[in-house]
C-alpha cells in the first residue's frame, strides 16, 4: 500500500514538472528593423527581418531560445569577390539568413523584468548574381562557350547583445550585433570585411 502511495505521489509531481514545463517553453516570433554599418555599405538603408525562436529553459531566471530570422531591404553592398582567379564586382541587395542560439537571462530593474540577449549565430549573406558559379568553360561547338550563374554565399558567426522587456505576452529590444566576413574569407573578400548592426525588435510569445 505504501509503495501505491508513493507511485501516485512520483506521477503528481511528475505531472506538475511537465506542466509547469510546458506552460514555459513558447514559440517566440520576431519582427526587427535594423541598419547595418560596414566599409562596404556605401549607403546605410533599413532592413526588414522576420524570426521564430524556441525558449528552453534551463535554470530559474534563465534559459536558451534556439532559431533564426531572414533578413532583406534596400542596403546596397558594395565589394570585391574573388574566385577562380578572377575578381568580380558586386553591387546588390543580399539576403542575410541567420542561425543560431541565444541564452537569456532575466533580472529586475524596478517593478520591471528585463531579458538580456546574448546571442551567437551562423549569418549567411546570400548574393552573387554577378558571380559565375564556375570559370568559362568550352562547349562541344567550337567558338561557343557556357557561364552558369548562381547565387554565392559568404558566411562567418555573428555575436549579439541586447535586452527585451515583455507586456504581456508582447515584447520590445534592442540589440547590436558583429560579424566579419572576412573570418573565413580572407582571399575572397576585401579585408576587414565587417559589419555592425543595430536592431529594434517586436516579439511575440506564442
Amino acid at each position: 500500500m505504501k509503495q501505491l502511495f508513493l507511485l501516485v505521489g512520483m506521477i503528481s509531481i511528475k505531472a506538475q514538472i511537465s506542466s509547469k514545463v510546458k506552460s514555459v517553453n513558447k514559440i517566440v516570433l520576431e519582427l526587427s528593423v535594423s541598419s547595418d554599418f560596414s566599409a562596404q555599405i556605401p549607403k546605410q538603408n533599413g532592413a526588414i527581418g522576420f524570426g521564430m525562436w524556441y525558449r528552453y529553459p534551463i535554470e530559474e531566471g534563465a534559459r536558451l531560445e534556439f532559431g533564426g530570422n531572414v533578413k532583406t531591404g534596400n542596403t546596397l553592398y558594395n565589394f570585391d569577390f574573388g574566385k577562380d582567379g578572377n575578381i568580380y564586382a558586386v553591387t546588390s541587395k543580399p539576403v542575410i539568413v541567420n542561425l543560431g542560439g541565444r541564452l537569456i537571462r532575466e533580472f529586475s530593474l524596478g517593478a520591471q523584468k528585463v531579458e538580456w540577449m546574448s546571442e551567437l549565430t551562423f549569418s549567411t549573406l546570400v548574393d552573387g548574381k554577378d558571380i559565375p558559379d564556375s570559370s568559362a568553360r568550352e562547349q562541344e561547338t567550337p567558338g561557343s562557350a557556357e557561364i552558369v550563374i548562381d547565387e554565392e554565399t559568404i558566411s562567418t558567426l555573428q555575436l549579439g547583445q541586447g535586452f527585451r522587456i515583455w507586456r504581456g505576452n508582447l515584447g520590445f529590444g534592442i540589440k547590436a550585433n558583429f560579424g566579419s566576413f572576412s573570418l573565413w574569407y580572407r582571399d575572397r573578400v576585401p579585408n576587414q570585411f565587417n559589419v555592425f548592426s543595430a536592431e529594434a525588435l517586436v516579439s511575440l510569445k506564442l
